[in-house]
């Protein structure tokens, strides 16, 4: 599961706060095992050595309570006199802990005698616990500021970021449009100083490249009605059969290219700005026509063509829906021989089936891409590679399979339904 950056920085700094916290509380806690071990350790090495040398000439068994303190003098045959949990350490210094009790037991042996010196240490070690548990509610109090700290100070640390990716996100798709340019001079303000230069670029080239599509569609206009005209004429004087079947095959390609023509046109335009400008039609109407435009073709081959309208199918963007039409269905006539064309309908989708040749698994992506063809992939095929394109302008999607290793389904998602 990805984490955003804010998520990072937020585990980032509660990590750290973790780790110092724990750091500082070990080292406190190892502190006062240190000062425990040395400081007490030392002065009762030091209270014995002086018990030791004032009493040096005692050579009867010895017993001296003080205030917190209290000196043994035994010797090691008579030890009844030491309380028993306090009898069988070795030499040295030993804590002692009982049920409610907590003894600090210093042990030296000097010939036949035992000298042990045996200080409570109930209060330090009750004084003790109380740190222990003040270190760790302190631990957890500093664990729950930091979160709420590292929360906080994600959020205003990443609020020009998270700024400028909204500004990103709801930035018109219109030429001219431009993301507001009141970001701090750091490298947030230098990333949206970047991206609204690159913004600015993508719209030169948009713009350059809308005004050539119009310039190079008016243009073509002229001489295309030119030749309109002059077919026209020729029709009207009664040419030979011959000559007419010439002429019907100029009208047919004038035709063809005034709706390529068209469909450039509108591809160079967002969705957008298409509005009120691409004529929406019954797709089924839509397909009737197409179909019936291939049919000689298909007669002449022998191949069957057949329309299948599942339900109400609704209305499409009539140039777009010729244009991925007339592709599909000539990329399925130059690849069957034999066998019928299918295509059906329906609200979600339209697909395209044949009986063909079909299209290798490993070619069916590079089939869609400008300049390469089925049949010959270093040739110059764009029927996919334009229906792709149209796709992604209307934000469709276009599929491609050979089931069975042999015929093609090309279908086009309108939607995700």
């Amino acid at each position: 599961m990805s984490m955003t950056i804010k998520s990072r920085l937020q585990l980032a700094l509660n990590l750290v706060i973790v780790a110092t916290s724990s750091l500082a509380a070990v080292g406190m806690v190892l502190l006062i095992f240190w000062f425990e071990d040395t400081l007490f350790y030392n002065h009762l090495q030091s209270d014995l050595s002086d018990q030791i040398r004032n009493h040096q000439r005692v050579t009867t068994p010895l017993v001296l309570p003080m205030t917190d303190t209290t000196y043994y003098k035994l010797p090691r045959s008579e030890q009844q006199l030491l309380p028993e949990m306090f009898r069988g350490y070795p030499q040295g210094g030993h804590e002692v802990l009982s049920a409610n009790k907590a003894y600090n037991l210093l042990v030296r042996h000097d010939g036949d005698w035992v000298h042990v010196l045996v200080q409570d240490q109930s209060e330090f070690e009750r004084y003790e616990l109380l740190v222990f548990v003040g270190v760790g509610f302190g631990v957890l109090l500093v664990w729950g500021l930091g979160f709420v700290l590292s929360r906080r100070l994600s959020r205003q640390i990443l609020q020009p970021i998270s700024r400028l990716a909204a500004a990103v996100a709801s930035l018109p798709q219109q030429l001219g449009s431009r993301l507001e340019m009141d970001y701090p001079h750091d490298e947030t303000g230098q990333l949206a100083r970047s991206f609204d230069h690159y913004v600015l670029r993508v719209n030169e080239l948009l713009l350059r490249e809308q005004q050539f599509s119009a310039n190079a569609s008016h243009e073509l206009r002229t001489p295309m009605m030119v030749i309109r005209g002059a077919v026209d004429m020729l029709k009207e004087g009664e040419p030979p059969a011959a000559e007419l079947r010439q002429l019907q095959r100029i009208d047919g390609a004038l035709l063809q290219m005034q709706q390529q023509t068209e469909l450039f046109l509108q591809l160079s335009r967002t969705p957008d700005s298409l509005s009120g400008k691409n004529e929406q039609q019954p797709l089924a109407d839509i397909a009737a026509r197409q179909l019936a435009h291939w049919q000689p073709l298909a007669d002449a081959r022998g191949l069957t063509l057949q329309l299948e309208v599942n339900g109400e199918v609704g209305q499409r963007p009539a140039t777009m829906m010729v244009a991925v039409l007339n592709n599909l269905l000539r990329n399925a006539m130059q690849h069957t021989l034999e066998g019928e064309i299918r295509l059906e309908l329906d609200a979600h989708y339209l697909r395209v089936l044949d009986t063909g040749s079909g299209i290798a698994l490993a070619a069916q992506q590079q089939v869609r891409e400008r300049g390469v063809s089925a049949a010959n992939p270093e040739g110059f095929g764009l029927g996919l590679a334009i229906v792709e394109r149209i796709c992604e302008h209307q934000g469709w999607r276009l599929a491609l399979s050979s089931p069975d290793g042999t015929g093609t389904q090309a279908t086009v998602y309108f939607d995700e339904a």
